[in-house]
């Protein structure tokens, strides 16, 4: 199959899960679980969408039947096999005609649990060799911010002809490149008119009857429009009677849902925690990271990473990340850049064979030290890593072999990615053949951080199975950092996608106080618990030295970070709602999450310049099945509704944490 795809090669097919079906009969290809099937008739140019039913209702209009053609003669093949590397178990099936242009090979995948059904289309004769021209595109080369590509024809994946007259689109607007881009999701709903045409171009769509408030989630397994290396020209297209999914050169998912747009960010939810199960103890954990601080590797040696190790044990820390600068070969963004000749971001084998041993200045007894130290504490280890992006990613395997020698020599299962440049499909196709093999190799152990901050790289659904989202770079010495707005960021992307899957970061808020001078909604005006409290539903980033935390905020983190440790494995199992309006530093906002089952809830509410201390807030599940108790925080609840809570958190920057258990 073709290396757009994100799901398992099924290299080792076992049995199919129970509850998942396939079907070849009579030219009609059916694919589904007990809640959701779809199926297809098969032509001599692909497939034609016939059905899309969930939860016993139609979706789509009855599909014409396919003119009298040459008959197709099909292969069609069925295994079981994990849905990713790293995925729920599935069914997959495999479909091959032969068009004449050649074969036209589909791989469709399905899991029991959640209502979707995953497809791969590759048409024969795709042009894969364009190269994108880099651009105006921020570098991640850091610096301080104060001081165009060819295109071919849209390919159309398969089209659906609706049911219902009234449909709405919902087009989630996404931008990375956080460097550059501080708005990273915004949501528009549009009516599907029989007036007005629509192209729009996009990763993700969800378009939804208003009158039964069930929808299709359209999810396509690609970077972002403008990352692409063979940019698409339309990827969602209505032509006032059909809609289509456009540009086969990466998989998509189709997701049922019902409930409006809180069923819909369930159902995005549990979807891509099939994609990528959560695993306590590997999955979700806090991470500091020395570089929030702006030293960037000056102050990298054993005797300060013992320290930051011992600290971090100390306030409940998972994981003690070093960042670039702990291996010999230099970058352009360290420290020492300049007296290497300006240091390199890609070709590190070409610069030097060695590039990732370890820097023997700065780590004399390599890292064993700090693997022992790491191990004495409770405390995971954890480094920085860039492939090489040269040639394509032509060094892949050796790559390969470094990211799994870390993992075996010394332990390290957290890896940041960075300097990524996916220039073309063969590059696209190489990095993806990177991640695949260390994950397989290290059986799941390894997990990456996959930088969405700058430059041409995979970001929110190119490679989701991969790890979590190191979503951006925010400092406090160039002014760009409030906790307010990182709350935001979070609270905005946690309507797509799960919070587990997104690392956001708390900094040290002490830290460059001047140059907030008469902001009240300057990062010292926060508690160091509050702000972690802002993060705790996603992977929290501790994006600073902790030797340099004054012992206030040591004893604020201290006080929360155990606590949550006790309570995350239930915040990350199942769904995480955004509640109340969106922060912009006078709000009272949170989050809701459930349980896949919904038998254990948790709600986090923040109070920030609020001018009001009681606020009500609509909540998805039943008040009166649930037993409330307070996990930590100040305030008080009563019911107001059957599905409503009423508030009161008395002073303003405080946060109230509740557990609801049936």
């Amino acid at each position: 199959m073709a290396m757009g795809m994100i799901l398992s090669d099924c290299s080792a097919a076992g049995p199919v899960p129970t509850g998942c079906f396939a079907s070849l009969n009579a030219g009609i290809v059916k694919l589904g679980n007990r809640r959701f099937s779809r199926s297809w008739h098969i032509t001599r140019s692909g497939l034609v969408p016939l059905s899309v039913l969930f939860d016993g209702h139609e979706l789509l209009s009855p599909a014409p039947v396919p003119e009298t053609e040459e008959a197709v003669v099909p292969r069609f093949r069925v295994a079981g096999s994990p849905l990713t590397e790293v995925g729920a178990p599935a069914l997959h099936a495999f479909l091959e005609l032969d068009a004449p242009g050649g074969v036209i090979s589909y791989h469709f995948a399905v899991t029991p649990g959640v209502p979707a059904v995953t497809v791969e289309r590759i048409a024969p004769q795709q042009t894969e060799s364009v190269r994108r021209t880099g651009g105006d595109e921020p570098t991640g080369l850091e610096t301080d911010p104060a001081a165009a590509a060819e295109t071919d024809e849209a390919a159309c994946c398969e089209f659906f002809r609706p049911g219902c007259a009234h449909l709405k689109l919902r087009f989630f607007r996404f931008a990375d490149q956080t460097d550059r881009h501080d708005n990273l999701l915004q949501i528009e709903e549009l009516r599907l008119s029989p007036a007005e045409p629509l192209s729009l171009r996009g990763t993700l769509f969800a378009v939804e009857d208003p009158l039964s408030g069930q929808g299709i989630v359209l999810l396509k397994f690609a970077p972002l429009p403008e990352r692409r290396p063979l940019p698409d020209p339309v990827d969602f297209e209505w032509d006032t009677a059909a809609f289509a999914l456009c540009g086969d050169r990466y998989p998509w998912a189709v997701i049922g849902y019902d409930g409006g747009m809180t069923g819909l960010t369930r159902a995005l939810h549990l979807y891509q925690q099939e994609l990528r199960i959560v695993k306590p103890g590997r999955d979700g954990l806090a991470l500091s990271n020395t570089w929030g601080d702006r030293n960037r590797d000056q102050a990298l040696n054993e005797a300060f990473m013992l320290s930051e190790i011992d600290i971090a044990s100390s306030l409940g820390i998972d994981v003690c990340q070093i960042d670039d600068g702990w291996q010999g070969g230099v970058t352009v963004n360290s420290s020492k850049a300049q007296e290497a000749g300006g240091g390199v971001w890609e070709g590190y084998h070409a610069a030097d064979p060695e590039f990732w041993r370890v820097h023997a200045g700065r780590f004399p007894n390599g890292l064993a030290p700090l693997v022992k130290r790491a191990a004495e504490r409770k405390v995971g280890l954890g480094l920085w890593f860039s492939p090489d992006s040269s040639n394509d990613f032509a060094n892949w395997r050796r790559d390969v072999d470094t990211v799994c020698r870390l993992q075996r020599e010394f332990g390290v299962e957290w890896i940041k990615i960075d300097g990524v440049k996916s220039r073309t499909r063969e590059g696209e196709a190489n990095l993806r053949r990177f991640f695949a093999e260390a994950i397989r190799r290290t059986a799941g152990a390894l997990t990456f951080d996959l930088d969405v901050t700058a430059e041409i790289r995979p970001g929110y659904f190119g490679m989701p199975s991969c790890g979590t989202l190191f979503v951006e770079n925010r400092y406090t010495d160039w002014h760009r950092w409030w906790p307010y707005a990182t709350f935001r960021n979070l609270w905005q992307l946690s309507q797509a996608i799960p919070p587990v899957r997104l690392r956001f970061e708390c900094l040290n808020p002490k830290r460059n106080m001047d140059k907030y001078r008469n902001d009240p909604l300057a990062p010292a005006g926060y508690p160091l618990d509050w702000i972690f409290a802002s993060v705790m539903a996603a992977s929290p980033l501790i994006w600073c030295e902790l030797s340099g935390l004054s012992a206030e905020s040591r004893a604020e983190l201290g006080r929360i970070l155990p606590v949550w440790r006790g309570f995350r494995d239930e915040l990350h199992a199942g769904v995480a709602y955004p509640v109340g309006p969106c922060p912009d530093g006078t709000t009272t906002s949170g989050f809701f999450t459930t349980t896949a089952d919904e038998s254990t809830c948790h709600l986090i509410l923040l109070r920030d310049l609020d001018a009001a201390p009681e606020r009500e807030f609509e909540l998805p599940v039943r008040l009166s099945e649930y037993a409330v108790t307070t996990v930590m925080g100040e305030g008080s609840v009563k019911p107001a509704a059957e599905k409503r809570l009423r508030c009161t958190l008395p002073p303003r920057r405080s946060y109230l944490w509740l557990r609801l258990s049936r």
